[in-house]
């Protein structure tokens, strides 16, 4: 334990202020060896169970860099996942780390440890520097200074080349970039054991050669970096340290890269010369040659267990003066996970968290200019529109219906945007949210809170557009507590609606939110609109009490003509008719007639305030499971 405390020294920073970057390395950190025994998968299909690893075992050590290979469908990434604990039902066996068992200890090990998934999930409109920097505050808390971060941000970058094109937005990268960034934004805690899926794919040669010398070069500091590959190069297969092979589900090889072709010798399996070794092993696995799995994961566990004891070598003299090479049994030390942990940088608090997504939000929203702005001038257009279609209808007993038309085209259109602008875009936001979290940048409460106070506000400034100019061409009454009340419904409706749209876009993919959100709208839209209530069939009655839709529509109604509002004037064509009768001239009549309820304001808001935080802590409820549904 005091050789895990002593890592963390001035030492540390005074590496990360060396300036010349070939010679920066990261604190050493202890050994950690990954020994799985016996891991199946089984996943439920239709008709049956459907196993998709069988029983597989090998061991990953400190200080390698090991590929995991295999033809599409093999498993290699499942394996992946169960070994870096994104998956974890339906996985039977054990995993041990340093030869102690990592069930009960599950939590810690996410905790020294990190995923990168292989689709680069970042923020686009992030440049590489503040992506570090908000990474560093988030996985550094205050452990460390603002200064010391940001130094600790520049080596990293310069580690990795990327420290020209720290200004650059992430969006701007080429691949070979992003991931690069991808790896540099979890190097900031230095975790010792990294997982990569795919981390080749769509990177040219030179961009492969690239990030595969970067993961060599930190396992040679003694990380324990696991990949899957699919078919690298010759001379990119020749970097690993350590190759495991799988094919439907077996282990068909583990082992060092250079004993590989001795290996499938043995079995009267001979690659051509000039031949990729790589490509021969997917061949094999593939069966281009007669070869039967089975036959080949029997010989690859016996040949696995003698080369199952790690052994280093060490240079030493004889009595003559002469280098002698020795080889040596290399030992991980035994720890606990917990006391590992317990050195490892504390997280921030939960405020601190906010602050820093918040601060994120804020940069992503300023510059997500055209989206935004095109929402803003939706609404007021759509304001204009319907403030001449509906011109001067507010105050005239003569069109009464139509006021009421445009009431509820008012909260229906504002349901509708507030609800399919979240439900589209919170689909693509989890993808990111899920690399992060599990990750360990931070929790799922901060997140959300960070989220609303920005989705919130510019929800209330798109009501606010939309509402003024329509209220003031359809006529409405300008007396400040009417207005004040209809703003105030309309304002409820909608960010219950935005509630809604996330729960949607939450549970839901693109394809099938972008139905149920609409009729879901329609649903509730109905009562209290399309028919009156004793029209309604009793079984149905239920739905027009729990509408919450239905009391924004009818406390916006109220909000205009209740309160004692005074006799609405006869005009025809905009004039005050002669002998002219209108039916309305009184609100009271209308509002009695369209069986509304006596007005009460208070309870009607608080209603769909109660539904809005009910269907937001669904929603965070529904993203937690998702996001630990492992």
């Amino acid at each position: 334990m005091e050789g895990i405390n002593s890592n963390k020294t001035k030492h540390d920073m005074e590496l990360y202020n060396n300036n010349d970057y070939d010679q920066f390395s990261f604190p050493k950190r202890p050994t950690v060896d990954i020994n799985f025994q016996d891991i199946t998968y089984t996943v439920n299909t239709m008709t049956a169970k459907k196993e998709i690893l069988h029983g597989v075992s090998g061991e990953f050590r400190s200080g390698e860099l090991t590929a995991i290979m295999g033809p599409s469908g093999a498993g290699k990434s499942t394996l992946l996942n169960i070994l870096a604990g994104f998956t974890l039902k339906g996985c039977q066996g054990s995993i041990c780390i340093n030869g102690i068992n990592r069930k009960s200890r599950i939590e810690q090990f996410l905790k020294m440890s990190c995923y990168i998934t292989q689709d680069d999930e970042l923020r686009p409109l992030l440049t590489v520097r503040e992506a570090m920097m908000l990474a560093a505050h988030l996985k550094l808390g205050f452990t460390r200074s603002n200064p010391d971060k940001s130094n600790l941000v520049s080596y990293i970058l310069g580690l990795l080349g990327l420290k020209k094109h720290e200004n650059t937005r992430t969006s701007r990268l080429s691949g070979g970039q992003r991931k690069r960034l991808s790896i540099a934004l979890e190097l900031l805690t230095n975790p010792p054991i990294l997982f990569l899926d795919e981390p080749t794919t769509g990177l040219d040669s030179v961009s492969t050669t690239s990030c595969v010398s970067l993961l060599k070069n930190l396992a040679a500091e003694g990380h324990t970096i696991v990949c899957t590959i699919h078919q690298p190069t010759a001379s990119i297969f020749e970097m690993f340290d350590h190759l495991y092979a799988i094919a439907d589900g077996d282990c068909i090889y583990q082992g060092s890269c250079s004993n590989l072709l001795p290996f499938l010798s043995s079995l009267s399996l001979h690659c051509p010369k000039y031949h990729n070794p790589a490509d021969f092993l997917i061949e094999v696995a593939i069966g281009e040659y007669d070869t039967n799995v089975k036959t080949i994961a029997a010989a690859a566990a016996k040949h696995g267990r003698q080369e199952s004891t790690p052994y280093s070598e060490e240079i030493i003299k004889d009595e003559n003066g002469l280098p002698v090479r020795v080889l040596q049994t290399k030992k991980s030390p035994a720890f606990d996970i917990i006391e590992y942990t317990s050195c490892l940088a504390e997280p921030a608090p939960l405020w601190y968290q906010v602050f820093h997504l918040l601060h994120r939000n804020i940069i992503i929203t300023r510059r997500s200019k055209l989206p935004l702005a095109l929402r803003i001038f939706m609404h007021f257009v759509i304001s204009v529109m319907f403030g001449i279609i509906y011109n001067n209808v507010g105050n005239n007993a003569n069109s009464v219906f139509g006021n009421y038309i445009y009431v509820y085209g008012t909260n229906l259109f504002l349901h509708y945007t507030g609800q399919m602008a979240v439900t589209l875009s919170f689909p693509l936001e989890f993808k990111v949210l899920r690399r992060e979290h599990f990750n360990r940048w931070y929790s799922l409460i901060p997140y959300c809170i960070a989220t609303l106070l920005i989705e919130i506000p510019f929800q209330i400034v798109c009501v606010v557009v939309y509402l003024v100019p329509s209220y003031l061409l359809t006529g409405q009454p300008l007396e400040w507590v009417r207005f004040l009340m209809f703003l105030m419904f309309t304002v409820a409706v909608c960010l219950t609606a935005q509630a809604c749209g996330f729960l949607v876009g939450a549970t839901t993919p693109v394809t099938l939110a972008v139905f149920i959100g609409p009729v879901i709208t329609v649903f509730l839209s109905v009562f209290g609109f399309a028919m009156k209530y004793s029209d309604i069939p009793s079984y149905l009655r239920v739905f027009y009490h729990i509408s919450y839709f239905r009391s924004s529509f009818q406390g916006s109604l109220m909000s205009l003509y209740g309160n004692n509002r005074s006799y609405l004037p006869c005009l025809k064509n905009g004039f005050h008719g002669r002998n002219g009768y209108c039916h309305y001239t009184h609100p009271t009549k209308f509002l009695r007639e369209m069986e509304f309820e006596e007005p009460n304001p208070v309870f009607d808001v608080s209603y769909i305030v109660s539904v809005c935080l009910l269907v937001y802590t669904c929603t965070a409820t529904a993203i937690w499971y998702r996001l630990n549904k492992r």
